[in-house]
């Protein structure tokens, strides 16, 4: 999966990829309390100071995405997808360390240069996260040097 995504580490915030079609793709995230985001809390930080921050959350279930587009050839393999636009987001509840994120992402729209994604996070069944509408465009990739 590593290879697919144009993320390195430390934002690579996927792990696996689990069910997978032409029109939708299910990934996974543990999220563990060693990620930079909890680096600098302090000792004795009450638990609602470990939710897991919701920029991450999205970028997460924009991976997935990105896999999606890569894994369905949505896109001219010289083209880099990136994130336009966002809309409808609901944040339902805070996902925390130890917890593992099942992001179920579907394609609503695709052309040669931009894609409409919708979906939603789950931890343990329960909703974190509903994406009424998540764009995509197709950009140039890097000219060969």
């Amino acid at each position: 999966m590593r290879g697919l995504l144009r993320q390195r580490p430390p934002m690579i915030l996927l792990d696996t990829v689990g069910e997978f079609s032409p029109t939708s793709l299910v990934a996974t995230k543990a999220i563990s309390g060693s990620e930079g985001c909890y680096r600098d809390l302090a000792d004795g930080t009450p638990l609602a100071g470990f939710a897991y921050p919701q920029a991450l959350l999205v970028e997460s279930f924009g991976q997935a995405c990105s896999l999606l587009w890569t894994l369905a050839g949505l896109g001219p393999p010289d083209r880099i997808p990136l994130l336009v636009g966002v809309s409808d987001l609901a944040f339902h509840s805070s996902p925390f360390p130890g917890d593992v994120l099942e992001h179920q992402v579907r394609l609503v729209h695709s052309s040669s240069t931009a894609c409409e994604f919708t979906g939603r996070s789950h931890v343990n069944g329960d909703t974190v996260l509903d994406v009424g509408s998540l764009l995509v465009a197709s950009l140039p990739g890097p000219s060969p040097t």
